[in-house]
């Protein structure tokens, strides 16, 4: 199973009972499917960047959920033809995932060798212990 992110846009005209009836349908596909939401996630009403159907905002919606390919097509397929989703994308994070665990092995790696370098240039940086003087007679 992958992991993927699903996120659709509502119609700002559709009311919270009418988001949670979609967001049950698409939950519905998932399990249906053998598939795992993982979590959703209401983000709001939010401005769009461009007018999209004469609207200038939208209800977001995030699904993070495990499944295969079929499940996807399954739940494109239905966000597809409901009226009030106007705009849909779908994320395959395990490409993402990985990036992310390499770019922060990178960074820790990184961290450590300056962390090294600074350290050794400190010792390095002392001063010379000062000659003994002479008692003065």
């Amino acid at each position: 199973m992958r992991n993927y992110e699903i996120m659709f846009i509502v119609s700002p005209e559709a009311t919270e009972e009418d988001i949670d009836k979609i967001n049950g349908q698409i939950e519905g596909v998932i399990t249906a499917g053998g598939g795992k939401a993982e979590k959703i996630e209401k983000l709001g009403k939010r401005r769009l960047a461009y007018i999209v159907k004469k609207f200038r905002e939208g209800a977001y919606v995030l699904f993070t959920l495990q499944g295969d390919g079929a499940i996807i097509r399954e739940v494109e397929r239905r966000l597809r033809v409901m009226d009030l989703v106007f705009k849909y994308l779908t994320v395959n994070m395990d490409g993402a995932m990985k990036r992310l665990d390499k770019i922060k092995a990178h960074r820790q790696k990184r961290a450590a060798h300056r962390s090294r370098a600074r350290n050794e240039g400190s010792e390095r940086r002392q001063p010379a212990p000062a000659a003994e003087q002479m008692p003065e007679e």
